[in-house]
Parts: structure tokens; sequence; C-alpha cells
């Protein structure tokens, strides 16, 4: 027989233990609750399906700014063309004509402005809105085939400001650029450290702005159907937001369990001394 000795000397004081021992074990129990952890694409079991995923092609937007570089046997002339990104692998300090941008040599900086339009040297505005890359390449060699100043040309266009914005339960919250101007939603989490013990995988928010107009896409990343959603491929300035579960106490929550835990302390040490003099 195991005997179980209270530190009480009455009834009294007996039941305000065992009432005070109970509160603290809810509070313990409620606090170390497990969930079942939550994998990405539960049940995927067909590989084909990232085989047969098509990456969409990036449409130029207002607000973009485009690395844009000609090249073409009259290396000389090309370079009139490529004058945001001057010579030098160093930012151009150059003044800023019109709506392009120093950049470096890598590309030149190219801002779409509010009408969808960028101006360029000799070619003056230009409509992208809604072009993709390899659509405006087409449509600047066109352009400089029919000017007829230079010979065999071909350009590299790519996106320079290309950012993501990720934010709630992630290990590192923020803005990330994209150099490569392709990324799938799994890689901008990487980029983010992953999802913390507190996101929901299978409730993610898509904040994306298209043509003027903004939408907002629920994402669940446990469902193996969204490799093949056109929300998989980031946008250039999307933005990802991951909730948090139920599990997550807010600063009010835990501002109100220390005045709860505060408040039983000195019930019970009132209790036990009123008992004590009984």
């Amino acid at each position: 027989m195991v005997t179980i000795l209270f530190p009480c000397t009455s009834r009294r004081q007996c039941k305000g233990f065992l009432f005070m021992m109970i509160i603290f074990c809810i509070g313990g129990f409620s606090s170390c609750l497990v969930s079942k952890p939550v994998r990405y694409f539960e049940g995927l079991t067909d590989s084909t399906i990232m085989a047969n995923i098509v990456i969409p092609d990036q449409l130029i937007q207002k607000g973009d700014m485009l690395s844009i570089r000609f090249h073409s046997d009259n290396s000389a002339a090309t370079l009139i063309y490529n004058q945001a990104g001057g010579s030098s692998d160093a930012i151009s300090l150059r003044p800023v004509v019109g709506n392009e941008l120093p950049a470096s040599t890598s590309g030149g900086g190219y801002l779409v402005d509010n009408y969808g339009k960028i101006r360029m040297h000799a070619m003056g505005e230009i409509l992208v809105e809604g072009l993709t890359i390899k659509q405006l390449e087409e449509l600047l060699i066109r352009k400089i085939l029919e000017m007829g100043v230079l010979t065999n040309p071909y350009c590299v266009i790519r996106f320079s400001n290309f950012k993501i914005t990720i934010l709630g339960e992630v290990s590192s919250p923020g803005v990330y650029t994209i150099p490569s101007g392709k990324a799938s939603i799994l890689e901008v989490i990487g980029l983010a450290g992953d999802i913390n013990n507190f996101g929901r995988r299978e409730d993610i928010m898509l904040i994306r702005e298209e043509q003027g107009k903004r939408s907002y896409v629920q994402i669940d990343l446990t469902d193996p159907k969204i490799l093949s959603s056109p929300n998989f491929y980031m946008r250039q300035n999307d933005v990802v937001i991951v909730q948090p579960d139920k599990r997550k106490q807010t600063p009010a929550d835990i501002q109100t369990i220390q005045y709860v835990t505060i408040l039983f302390s000195v019930v019970s040490v009132i209790t036990i001394v009123a008992n004590s003099f009984r």
C-alpha cells in the first residue's frame, strides 16, 4: 500500500491543496499538447507530376525594372544602346536620363513607368507592359534591324527587381530578390529558412497584383495539386504570408496567463495562511 502525504494538517487545507494541484495539472497538460506533424504534399505518389509542370512566362508590369543588354558585331555602336550599364563593372555614376536608372554592366536599368512604357535611345517610348521577356527581346531586335545600325544583333533582358516578400511563421521573414527571375513557392520558403513550428503549411496566403488587380489566394502545401497550380511559381512583387496555428500564443494570451498564474498563487498563499491560523 502506497501512502500519499499532503502538506496539510486539516481537511480544509487538503481540499485547498488538491484544488490548486488540479489547476496546475490542467495548465501543464494543456501546454504540453502535441500536434501531429503536417508534411508537404501528403499522399504524393505520382513522380511524373513534377515532370509535367509548365513554368509560366513572367509578364512585364508597371514598376518593373528591366536589365537590357545589346550585343552585335559592331561593338562600338552597340555601346550606345547600353548606356545604362556604362563600360565599367562599377555602378554608373553618370546622370540619370529620363526613366533610365543607373545599373551595372550586368544589364541596363529601365523602369517601366505608370503607362507601361520605357524610353530607349533612338527608339523613343516603347510599350512593354503585358509582354514576356522573349517578346520584348524580339521587339527590340526587330526595331534595331529596321534602323540598320547593328550587324547580327541580339539582346538579353532580365528583371532587375524581381522581389518576393514572405511574412508570418517562417524563420527569416523579409523581402528577397530572385536574380534568376524564376522561383517556386518552395524556393521562396526555403530562402526564408522554412516554416517554423507554429506555421500552417495548409494555410498560406498569396497576395498577387496583376494588371492593376490584386488577388488573394489560399495555398495548401500539403495538397499535391498545388504542383500543377498557376500559383506554384512566383511572380514579381508577390507577397506570401504563412498563417500561425492555434498553438501559438499571442502577447495578450501570454499576459493573461501571467495574470491568472499570479492570481492563483496569491489566492493559494492567502488560503494556506488563513487555514494555518484556524
